[in-house]
C-alpha cells in the first residue's frame, strides 16, 4: 500500500457508501435476530472496511480515560494499534485487550515509543472516562500512549464501519461484536486486520514494523 496516499473520495460519495453499508448489515442482523435470541456475548464476522484511506480525515472528537480530547489526525506520524471494545465485557474484550498489549509488548522500547494504542468503545452510553479507566487498569493497559476512547454514536458507527468492524446490542444490555486487532501506518491508512482471539499475532506484526519502518 502507498504510505502517501490521500483521502479522495468527495464526501457524497464516502457517505453513501457508508451508509449503504450500514444499511446491509443491519438487514443482515435484523434476520438474524428474528431468528435467534442471543442470551450470551456472541462473536460477529468482521466485513471487508469501507475504506482503505487515511482514517486520520475523520474530523470526530474523542475523549480518552484519562479525560482528554483526542482527533485521530494527532496520531499522524506514528504506528496505531486499534480495537473496538466494551467495558462491562467480561468475555472476548479483555482477551482482546491481552492480545493488543501482546503485539504492543513485542516492540522494542523505542518502537513501543513510536506507537500508539487506540481502544474504542461501543457503549456511548455506559463507557464514561471513568469507567474506561477503571477497564485499562484492570487490564493493565493503563500505558503512555494508550488511549481507551468514547464519543459520540454515530461517531462509533463510522469508525467500525471504517474499519469493517460489525457490532449490535444484544438483549443482555452488552455487545456481539466482531473480535478484530486492526494496524495503522504513519498517515492513518489500513495496513493490516485480523479477526479472532488469541491468534497467531505475526502477520500484524508484519503490518507494524511495515508502518515502523
Amino acid at each position: 500500500m502507498n504510505l502517501n496516499c490521500r483521502f479522495l473520495w468527495p464526501a457524497t460519495v464516502a457517505i453513501g457508501l457508508l451508509f449503504s453499508t450500514q444499511a446491509a448489515l443491519a438487514e443482515h442482523e435484523h434476520h438474524q435476530d428474528q431468528n435467534h435470541q442471543h442470551n450470551h456475548h456472541m462473536p460477529v464476522a468482521m466485513v471487508e472496511p469501507v475504506s482503505e484511506h487515511s482514517l486520520h480525515q475523520l474530523s470526530a472528537l474523542w475523549q480518552d480515560h484519562h479525560q482528554q480530547p483526542l482527533v485521530l489526525k494527532e496520531l499522524a506520524g506514528e504506528a496505531v494499534i486499534v480495537t473496538m471494545i466494551y467495558a462491562s465485557c467480561q468475555t472476548a474484550c479483555p482477551v482482546l485487550v491481552a492480545d493488543v498489549k501482546r503485539l504492543y509488548q513485542s516492540l522494542t522500547d523505542a518502537e513501543q515509543a513510536d506507537t500508539r494504542v487506540l481502544v474504542v468503545s461501543f457503549d456511548a452510553e455506559r463507557d464514561t472516562p471513568a469507567a474506561l479507566h477503571a477497564f485499562a487498569q484492570s487490564l493493565g493497559g493503563d500505558h503512555p500512549g494508550w488511549h481507551f476512547v468514547t464519543g459520540d454514536k454515530n461517531d462509533i458507527r463510522t469508525m467500525a464501519a471504517l474499519l469493517g468492524i460489525r457490532y449490535r446490542e444484544n438483549p443482555n444490555g452488552g455487545f456481539d461484536h466482531s473480535n478484530v486487532i486492526a494496524v495503522l501506518g504513519r498517515q492513518g491508512e489500513i495496513l493490516g486486520r485480523q479477526e479472532g482471539l488469541m491468534q497467531s499475532l505475526e502477520r500484524l506484526m508484519g503490518a507494524l514494523r511495515s508502518a515502523l519502518n
